[in-house]
Parts: C-alpha cells; sequence; structure tokens
C-alpha cells in the first residue's frame, strides 16, 4: 500500500532528523509528505528539504498565528518562491478566531494568499477555527483545488466546503470528535486525505511521526466499513490529484 501525508511540518522536529523520519515512513510505504510552513522563515529551509529529497513537496504561506512576525514585502517574496519552484503549494494560511486578535491583519493576508494560488494555478492548504462565517463570505475567492486540513468542524460546514469542490483532510485529531463516525462517514472516497500534522496531532503527548499515517488510514478505513487496501489506494489517488492541482 502507497500513502502520501498530506500536511507535516518537518522543520518542527525536535527528536529526529528528517532523513530518519523519512526513511522509518518510507518503510511502511508513506512516499510523499506534503511539509507546510507556518512563516517565511520557514520556506527557506523547506526548500532545501525538497531539494535534498525530491519525495517531499514544499507548501509556502503565512499562517494566521504567525501574522504578527510578517515583513513588510512578505507577498512579493512568495509570489517569486512560487515562480521559482512551480512544484509548490500554497499554505499552511487561513483564520483563525483563537488565537490571534487581530482579525482585520488575518483577513488581509490570508485574501492575499487566496490571490496568489489562483494567479500561480496552485492547491491551497486552510486552517480554519472558529471563522467558518468568514470563509463562507468569501468562498467565491478560493482557488480551484484546496483542502480544509486536520478538519475538526461541524457536518454542516464539511458539506459546504465539498459544495465549493474542496477536499477535506483528517489528522489523529478526527479520532476525538464527539460525532466521528458520523463526519468521516460523510465525506465522499473521492474527496478525502490524510495526514498526520506532524510532529502535532498525534494521539499520544508526543512527536507524531509519518510513520503512523498507515495506523490511521488503517482506523479511518475501518470507520468507513472499507477494506483498507481500497482505502488506502483511493486516497493515495486523491492524494496525487491535490498535489497536482486536479
Amino acid at each position: 500500500m502507497q500513502f502520501i501525508d498530506t500536511h507535516i511540518h518537518l522543520q518542527d522536529y525536535k527528536e529526529k532528523n528528517t532523513p530518519q523520519i523519512l526513511a522509518s515512513a518510507k518503510a511502511v510505504g508513506v512516499e510523499g509528505f506534503v511539509c507546510a510552513s507556518v512563516q517565511e522563515e520557514d520556506w527557506e529551509t523547506i526548500i532545501n528539504l525538497s531539494k535534498q529529497d525530491v519525495s517531499i513537496i514544499p507548501a509556502l504561506g503565512i499562517h494566521p498565528w504567525s501574522i504578527a512576525q510578517v515583513r513588510p514585502g512578505w507577498e512579493k517574496k512568495l509570489a517569486q518562491k512560487l515562480e521559482e519552484f512551480p512544484q509548490a503549494i500554497v499554505g499552511e494560511c487561513g483564520l483563525d478566531r483563537l488565537k490571534n486578535s487581530d482579525w482585520e491583519k488575518q483577513q488581509e493576508i490570508f485574501i492575499t494568499q487566496l490571490s496568489l494560488a489562483k494567479h500561480y494555478n496552485r492547491p491551497l492548504i486552510i486552517h480554519c477555527v472558529k471563522a467558518q462565517e468568514m470563509l463562507t463570505n468569501i468562498h467565491s475567492q478560493l482557488p480551484k483545488v484546496f483542502v480544509l486540513h486536520s478538519y475538526y468542524g461541524k457536518g454542516e460546514f464539511m458539506h459546504q466546503i465539498l459544495q465549493w469542490g474542496g477536499y477535506i483532510s483528517f489528522s489523529f485529531s478526527i479520532l476525538r470528535h464527539p460525532q466521528k463516525e458520523k463526519i468521516i462517514r460523510q465525506v465522499p472516497s473521492e474527496r478525502l486525505l490524510l495526514e498526520t500534522d506532524g510532529p502535532y496531532q498525534g494521539l499520544e503527548k508526543k512527536e507524531n511521526y509519518p510513520d503512523n499515517l498507515p495506523n490511521l488510514a488503517e482506523t479511518i478505513a475501518a470507520i468507513r466499513g472499507e477494506t483498507i487496501e481500497h482505502f488506502s489506494q483511493q486516497v493515495y489517488q486523491n492524494s496525487q490529484r491535490f498535489i497536482h492541482g486536479k
């Protein structure tokens, strides 16, 4: 079976280095890694990682938690990086009412990244926490291909995302959701992605590694009543389509 971790922060691990992490993951069939940035300082690190290993797909963006560190001209630098690296995805970016009070600046920076994703025809990774209304208001500005990563919202909002043509990605966090079975079963098979969001969002209070992804796949497949072979093949195909902007 083949897997792609569609959201991971390789730059943030402390206990193991990237070659160790990738080797362990590849040994269990995880053969691709979308490495998401959260701030401008991540971009060069992630690009260098992708140059060292072609299985790493860079995702370049500004996370809503990082807007206080944004420097003038960031959007021009991001545009330059996207031109330079046609395989790069835009993200992680989005809206979060829990962690940052500068709501106006969050919206401005997010909308700029939406525009760049549309202009360069790149997939977009969205972080959305307690901001469903705002995303609904601007959904017409979303690019053709986007994902709500580590989904933990309500079923009603998930259906809106699907109507807009988006993907839904699950990490281990969905297994804590009080309505996990209902939400997991309602995602159409062709719109579902998987991620670890490593080193974060594991089931235990320790670093979460991409070699855990097959375990997540087995759990989600069982909840959906599908064989792991069929489920993993479908999700792998979805991941390939997402990465290539389809």
